[in-house]
C-alpha cells in the first residue's frame, strides 16, 4: 500500500484501536477564542489588540503558530526569552485545546508504548531517509522501528544519460550532476500556455483524443481545476480524471451565509431577495416565487402588497399534504427577528437557524446533488457547533462572517466518480512513485500554494530550541515537498507536459513554485529557451492542427451571420382577435410595434431573467405614488402644509414597506434628498389644486368605457379630480430626470395614456382635461384648461389624439386579424410626422427576436 503521512497516521489508529475523534477547525479554534477571551479579561497578553480588533482571525492565526510548536515537540511550558512566548504558555495552560495532529500522534506514540502494534510487515520511505524528516515524524518513525517494524528508504534508480532536455534535467535534479549538455529544445519538456484553465483543457482533451502508443504510457498530475478538465474530457468522449475542485461558490454552500444573512437589520431586500432565489433556497419554490414579485415590484416588507402575497402564499400551502410543514415554513423565514450587527445574534438563533438549515440539506441527500447537500448539513451543524463553543451569548456580524469563512471558505470537495482511463491519475506529485513515459502536470501554477512563515525573533527561535521544539521542521517540511515535486519529474521517462493557464478570472496566475527550480538548474533563458519549449493552446483556434507531436482533427465551423430585422411576419388568419379588454399601455405597444403585442398578449411569450430590485425613477416614483395616494385616501381636502406633515409622517414606514434600500448603512444622503423632493412636490402638488379650485374625487381610480365598436377600455387614473363646473379632471403623476418629454408628447398630439383617460371620463356637455404633474420638478403639463396659468399649459388636442389613436388601433387589429404581423424598428428618417409614437425598442424585451437587437 502507499499513502502519505496523514494516510499512514489514520492506518496507525486503525491498527491501535483509537477512536476517531477528528474535531474540525472551526471548532478548534472556536474553543481557542474562547481561551484568548479569558485571558485578555484579566491580563494584557501580547494578542489582545489584535483579539479586540478580529477575535476570530487572532483565534485562527494564533492556533496555527501553536499546532506548528506542538508539532515541533513543544510541551506547552514557557522556554524563556519573550513574553509572546510566556504568554503562549499560559494560554496553552488554560485552554481546552481539542486535538489536532500533533495530538494523534502523540496519542499513537502513548498506544505504542504500551500495546504495540501488528500487522504491518515494513514501512519505506520514499527518497528521504528517517533524519530528514520532522521531529514529530522522526518520534514515529523510530517509535515504529522499536516495535520491530523495519524501515526502509526507496531511492530511484536514474542513469546518467544526456541525450534530452528531460535527461538533463533529471541528471542536474536528482543526481545533482553537473552535465555540460544545453538546452535543445527537443520536445521532452513543453511548457503547455494558454489563457485560461479552459481553453488549456480543451486543447489536451483533443491532444488526448488522439491516439499515439510512441508516447507510451501516460500519468496525469490533477492538484485543483479538476472540474474543468472533466468537462473537456466529456466534451472529447474521453474518461473523467474526477477528484473534484473545492469551491465556496457552489450554490448550495451559500445556504448558511444567505439564510444567516437575512437576519441583519435593517432590512436588505437584496440580500432577502437572493435568499428567495437561490436554487437551495428552503422556502418551497411556488411560496418564494410570491414574494420575489412583490420585492421587485416594492422592494420592502410589511406593507399591502407584501401581506397580499404573504396570504397568497398560506392559501397554496394549506392546499398541500405537507400543508403544516409548509406553513411553518413560511412564518420561520418571514417572521425574522432582526438585529444590529454591532449587537450581534445571539447564539441560541444561530443554533437555531443551523440546525433547521442542516435538517432541511439532509433532506436533500437523495438528489443529484446528495453528497453537496451532505456535506452543507454537516457545515451547519459544525458551524452551531463552533458558535457554542466559543462562550459568547452573541457574535457580532463581523465575527460571524469570519467564522462562516473557516467553515465553508475551503469550500467542498465533492468530487465526480473518475473513470477507468488507459492513464493513471494522481492528485499529488509525490504519488508517482514508478516511472511512466509521459507525464502532463495539470494546472501547474501557484494558485492554492499554501504560504508558510515563521513570526519568531532569534532570541525567542534560540530559547525554543534550547527547549527541545525543533524550529527546523518547516524547512524539512518544504524540502519534502520539494522532493515531491522532483519525485514527479525523474519518474518522467520520455516526455513531461507542463499546463500553465496565464490567468483566472482575468487575474494573472503565476507559475509554480518548481518552475523557479527548473528554469534555474536548466539555465534557460527567457528570451529564447523558454519561447522554443512553449506550446501555445490557442493554435488549434487559429487552424494549425499540430500540437505536440500530434495532428489534431479540425473542423471549420462556419460563423453565423448576425440576425437580420425582419419587419414583415405572418400569423394564420383569425389566430389574432381584441383582447377583452384594452388598456392604454397595451394601446401604445400596439402602435409602437404590432409583433411585440402579439408576443405580449396573444403568445404570453415573457422575457425570463434573475429576478431584480426596482431602482431609480421606477422606485422613486412608485413610492411616492404609495404616499400621494394614501393623502388623497385619508382626505379630499388637504390644506399643503398639513399634506406635508402627514407625507413626512408616512415617509419612514413607507420606506420600511416599499424601499428599505434607502435605510441601509450609507443612504442616509439619499434619504434626506428625497424626504426633501417629497415635501416639495406634496406642498407644490396640493397648493396647485387648491389654487384651481380643484375638488379631489379619487386617486388610483378604476375608469372603464366601450367604444360604439363594443370594445372595452380600462385602465387607471393616478388622481381624478373636478373643476368648480363639474369638469373631469384628470393628472398623471411622473417621476422622471426630465419634464420636457413629457411635455413634447403633449405638443405632438401623442399624448395617449392622457387621451386615453379623458375620453373614458368624457361626459358630453362636459369635457375632460387632463395633464402630467412631473414631481421631481414640481411641474404641471395641461391641455387648454380656464383655472390654469399659461406657463402649464401646452397648446394641444387630447380628443384629436384619442381619435387618431382609435383609428389607428382599429386599422392594425384589422391587419393582425388577418395574419399581417408587422415589427416597428428605429428609422434614421428625421422627417417630422404627425403623430409619430417611434418605437419601443429600447424597452423592448423582444429584440433578439424580430432582429433589430442585432443592428
Amino acid at each position: 500500500m502507499t499513502t502519505g503521512p496523514l494516510g499512514l497516521v489514520s492506518i496507525l489508529e486503525t491498527r491501535l484501536g483509537i477512536p476517531a475523534c477528528h474535531h474540525g477547525q472551526p471548532v478548534r479554534i472556536a474553543r481557542y477564542l474562547a481561551a484568548m477571551d479569558d485571558c485578555c479579561k484579566t491580563d494584557e497578553p501580547f494578542y489582545k489588540k489584535s483579539f479586540e480588533a478580529d477575535g476570530w482571525s487572532a483565534a485562527r492565526s494564533l492556533l496555527v503558530l501553536r499546532d506548528q510548536l506542538r508539532l515541533s515537540g513543544w510541551d506547552g511550558h514557557d522556554p524563556g526569552a519573550s513574553a509572546r512566548l510566556m504568554d503562549m504558555a499560559t494560554l496553552e495552560k488554560s485552554a481546552r485545546v481539542l486535538p489536532g495532529l500533533a495530538e494523534r500522534i502523540e496519542d499513537i506514540l502513548g498506544s505504542l508504548a504500551i500495546y504495540g502494534i501488528s500487522g504491518i510487515s515494513e514501512i519505506v520511505l520514499h527518497v528521504h531517509d528517517v533524519t530528514e524528516w520532522p521531529s514529530c515524524w522522526r518520534r514515529l518513525f523510530v517509535a515504529l522501528e522499536e516495535k520491530g517494524i523495519p524501515l526502509g528508504v526507496w531511492q530511484p534508480d536514474v542513469a546518467p544519460r544526456t541525450s534530452t532536455d528531460l535527461d538533463i534535467l533529471h541528471e542536474r535534479l536528482c543526481t545533482s550532476g553537473n552535465v555540460a549538455a544545453t538546452f535543445q529544445a527537443d520536445g521532452s519538456i513543453v511548457r503547455l500556455s494558454s489563457a485560461t484553465a479552459l481553453e488549456a483543457a480543451d486543447a489536451l482533451g483533443a491532444w488526448l483524443a488522439v491516439k499515439d502508443d510512441s508516447d507510451g504510457d501516460l500519468a496525469l498530475i490533477v492538484e485543483s481545476g479538476a472540474e474543468v478538465l472533466d468537462a473537456a474530457m466529456c466534451r472529447h468522449g474521453l474518461p473523467r480524471p474526477g477528484g473534484g475542485s473545492r469551491s465556496q461558490w457552489r450554490a448550495a454552500l451559500q445556504l448558511l451565509p444567505l439564510g444567516l444573512g437575512i437576519h441583519w437589520a435593517p432590512f436588505d431586500p437584496q440580500s432577502y431577495l437572493e435568499f428567495l432565489t437561490a436554487p437551495i433556497c428552503p422556502l418551497h419554490p411556488a411560496m418564494a416565487g410570491h414574494l420575489v414579485r412583490v420585492l421587485e415590484q416594492a422592494p420592502g416588507m410589511g406593507g399591502k402588497k407584501w401581506i397580499e402575497a404573504v396570504g397568497k402564499c398560506e392559501e397554496w400551502a394549506r392546499k398541500q399534504d405537507d400543508g403544516e410543514t409548509l406553513l411553518e415554513d413560511l412564518r420561520f423565514w418571514t417572521g425574522v427577528k432582526r438585529v444590529s450587527p454591532h449587537v450581534g445574534l445571539d447564539v441560541e438563533t444561530i443554533c437555531t437557524i443551523c440546525q433547521r438549515l442542516s435538517d432541511w440539506a439532509a433532506k436533500g441527500a437523495q438528489s443529484l446533488e446528495g453528497r453537496l447537500m451532505g456535506a452543507v448539513s454537516g457545515m451547519a451543524l459544525e458551524l452551531a457547533e463552533a458558535v457554542r463553543e466559543t462562550g459568547r451569548k452573541a457574535i457580532p456580524k463581523p465575527q460571524l462572517d469570519r467564522m462562516l469563512d473557516s467553515v465553508i471558505g475551503g469550500g467542498a470537495s465533492i468530487a465526480d466518480k473518475a473513470e477507468a482511463s488507459p492513464w493513471a491519475v494522481l492528485t499529488h506529485p509525490g504519488q508517482l512513485g514508478d516511472r511512466v513515459d509521459t507525464v502532463i502536470w495539470w494546472d501547474f501554477t501557484m494558485e492554492g500554494m499554501p504560504s508558510c512563515r515563521l513570526p519568531w525573533t532569534n532570541a525567542e527561535l534560540t530559547a525554543l530550541n534550547n527547549a527541545g521544539v525543533h524550529m527546523d521542521d518547516m524547512d524539512l517540511h518544504r524540502n519534502l515537498e520539494l522532493s515531491s515535486w522532483q519525485q514527479a519529474v525523474c519518474n518522467t521517462h520520455k516526455r513531461l507536459v507542463l499546463v500553465m493557464p496565464e490567468q483566472d478570472g482575468g487575474e494573472p496566475l503565476p507559475p509554480h513554485p518548481f518552475w523557479e527550480n527548473i528554469v534555474a538548474v536548466m539555465n534557460l533563458s527567457g528570451d529564447t529557451d523558454i519561447p522554443a519549449m512553449t506550446v501555445s493552446a490557442s493554435q488549434l483556434r487559429k487552424g494549425d492542427d499540430r500540437l505536440m507531436g500530434r495532428i489534431i482533427p479540425l473542423e471549420l465551423v462556419v460563423e453565423n451571420a448576425a440576425l437580420e430585422f425582419q419587419q414583415h411576419w405572418e400569423a394564420p388568419a383569425g389566430t389574432v382577435a381584441r383582447r377583452e379588454k384594452e388598456s392604454p399601455s397595451g394601446m401604445s405597444q400596439l402602435i409602437k410595434c404590432p409583433l411585440a403585442w402579439v408576443l405580449t398578449y396573444v403568445l404570453d411569450v415573457g422575457a425570463l431573467g434573475s429576478p431584480a430590485l426596482s431602482e431609480g425613477n421606477q422606485l422613486i416614483g412608485s413610492f411616492c405614488h404609495s404616499i400621494v395616494e394614501d393623502l388623497i385616501n385619508e382626505s379630499r381636502t388637504w390644506k399643503s402644509e398639513d399634506a406635508v406633515a402627514r407625507a413626512v409622517a408616512l415617509f419612514d414606514s413607507r420606506l420600511r414597506e416599499m424601499a428599505a434600500v434607502y435605510l441601509l448603512p450609507g443612504m442616509e444622503t439619499a434619504r434626506e434628498q428625497l424626504r426633501s423632493r417629497l415635501k416639495r412636490a406634496v406642498s407644490d402638488l396640493f397648493e396647485r389644486i387648491g389654487n384651481a379650485k380643484l375638488s379631489v374625487l379619487e386617486s388610483e381610480r378604476r375608469v372603464e368605457r366601450i367604444d360604439e365598436s363594443g370594445q372595452t377600455y380600462r385602465g387607471f387614473v393616478d388622481i381624478s379630480l373636478e373643476d368648480d363646473k363639474g369638469n373631469p379632471v384628470v393628472w398623471d403623476m411622473k417621476w422622471t430626470n426630465k419634464s420636457k418629454y413629457r411635455r413634447e408628447e403633449m405638443e405632438k398630439g401623442i399624448a395617449l395614456q392622457l387621451a386615453a383617460y379623458c375620453w373614458m371620463l368624457d361626459k358630453d356637455d362636459l369635457p375632460a382635461f387632463g395633464a402630467y404633474y412631473m414631481l421631481a420638478q414640481t411641474e404641471l403639463i395641461s391641455s387648454q384648461a380656464p383655472w390654469l396659468p399659461p406657463e402649464s399649459v401646452v397648446n394641444c388636442d387630447l380628443k384629436a389624439t384619442w381619435k387618431m389613436v382609435r383609428e389607428r388601433y382599429d386599422a392594425i387589429i384589422d391587419r393582425l386579424m388577418a395574419g399581417e404581423v408587422e415589427a416597428i424598428a428605429p428609422s434614421d428618417d428625421e422627417e417630422e410626422k404627425e403623430f409619430d409614437f417611434g418605437t419601443g425598442c429600447f424597452f423592448c424585451d423582444y429584440a433578439m427576436v424580430c432582429g433589430v437587437g442585432y443592428e
